[in-house]
């Protein structure tokens, strides 16, 4: 297997590493899906799949390669030359329902599926760096920091809470970094980010003719409860800019200590409400309600504060660790407000709470051109059991990774990595106005692969 890559790699990429970057772009730009989250709620904080194969470990302090750019910018000073960086993977997240006790909008036992629908996503990314000096360096990077998307079949119980939900991001993130001696240097970039968010859920429009009109003249008309199903679809879309401040200290050429900080990034969200009326409730609309228009919401993504520790034990073994601390407090409820003044808001309040994920893990050289990888992590959900949702059915996490490197030459190495993600047991019992409450048990497990190619140039 190695010698085809090696076969490849010579006649096809050497002195060529504009086709890597081009590659990686295509690879990146063509992913117009939303991208699952590995760390609490909607965070993405796996950007590359060596970070991937040690579950992150270590990742502030290490800077093995141009991946720095999203943990530690400052690492890029330790970095042998310019190099580009892609990295893609493909994520399976299996989710199921135990139904127990979902009821309807007017609190009658909801019918339909349990189907939560198991999903797969990419998982690209793009980095490249370049010193400008022995002291001064930068570098660019194209990756996903948040991303989330869950989908349900549209006739589960829980429809008139969610249907479907995706959230995915863009960071286009330019970075500098100076050397101010042999054992400090800091680090600085911008967060320029594109948030898409897509929602969809159903409309009891029996339960609401019984509520409005009464059960008489809506039996008349077909208008029964859990019969006339309609729909809500808001999909909206917003740029902001963040910043990110990071230092590296290096004791020695055996022990390195980084900090990374990654702002908040605030959006106001702004598109488009699509209803979609059943012709036996048309009559529900007269009034000016449930007709398409725009809408806008606000939410703000979390700073982010990473703490990591990279000790080489001798020639071949690195110990690696990680502490993050992330800000979800911020997050405290997401709300439609819909241009239309005669449609009232649509909310769910979500009040989380500030998360710590750690990880540890290591690499072990094999021989001169191998490196064996693994690491495993904890990270604490931000969702609480009161406010849990079918929109992020979270839960605190352990992650198990694997992976190996292989240096082909003094130019081009790879990294393959395998993660096995547990979320423990989520039980919910939500209540929404206007549809019903959302009782049962969520069960999901993630399975990731992972490739990695670098460059020096």
């Amino acid at each position: 297997m190695a010698s085809i890559i090696e076969n490849c790699w010579s006649r096809n990429l050497a002195g060529k590493p504009w086709l890597l970057a081009a590659a990686g772009l295509v690879a990146f730009v063509s992913t117009g899906t939303p991208h699952p989250a590995f760390a609490g709620a909607f965070l993405n904080d796996i950007q590359s799949t060596g970070a991937a194969s040690v579950s992150t470990a270590g990742q502030t302090a290490i800077a093995e390669d141009a991946a720095t750019v999203y943990y530690n910018p400052a690492g890029m000073t330790l970095l042998d030359g310019p190099q580009i960086l892609v990295s893609s993977g493909f994520v399976l997240i299996s989710t199921s329902f135990e139904n127990k006790g979902t009821t309807a909008p007017l609190g009658d036992p909801a019918h339909g599926s349990t189907g939560a629908k198991d999903q797969i996503f990419p998982v690209p990314s793009l980095f490249a760096t370049a010193p400008l000096s022995d002291r001064l360096s930068v570098g660019l990077g194209l990756f996903s920091p948040f991303g989330q998307a869950n989908k349900y079949a549209s006739d589960w119980v829980g429809r008139y809470q969610l249907q479907s939900i995706s959230l995915k991001t863009i960071d286009i993130d330019p970075t500098i970094a100076y050397r101010v001696n042999d054992e400090f240097s800091l680090g600085a970039g911008l967060d320029i980010q594109y948030a898409h968010l897509k929602r969809k859920n159903a409309i009891d429009f029996g339960a609401f003719c019984f509520a409005v009109i009464g059960p008489a003249n809506c039996s008349g008309r077909g208008l029964l409860p859990q019969s006339q199903d309609g729909q809500l679809g808001v999909d909206t879309e917003d740029w902001s800019v963040g910043f990110n401040l990071s230092a590296l200290y290096n004791i020695g050429e055996m022990t390195h200590i980084g900090l990374n900080y990654r702002s908040a990034v605030h959006h106001d969200f702004s598109g488009d409400a699509d209803f979609t009326v059943p012709a036996a409730a048309g009559l529900l609309t007269a009034s000016g309600l449930f007709q398409d228009t725009s809408v806008h919401t606000t939410m703000t993504f979390p700073e982010l504060i990473a703490l990591g520790l990279s000790q080489r034990i001798d020639e071949s073994f690195t110990l690696l660790a990680d502490v993050d601390w992330t800000r979800w407090s911020r997050v405290k409820q997401v709300t439609f407000n819909f241009g239309n003044p005669i449609q009232p808001p649509q909310s769910l309040v979500l009040n989380w709470k500030d998360s710590i994920r750690v990880a540890v893990g290591g690499i072990y050289r094999l021989t001169e051109n191998t490196d064996l990888r693994a690491g495993i992590s904890f990270d604490q959900s931000p969702v609480t059991d009161a406010f849990r949702s079918a929109d992020l059915p979270d839960s605190d996490q352990i992650m198990f990774s694997t992976g190996l490197t292989h240096r082909f030459d003094q130019q081009f190495s790879v990294v393959i990595s395998y993660s096995f993600g547990h979320f423990m047991a989520a039980p919910v019992n939500l209540t929404q106005q206007n549809a019903g409450t959302l009782a049962g048990t969520f069960q999901r497990n993630s399975h990731a692969l992972g490739l990695q190619g670098r460059l020096l140039l």
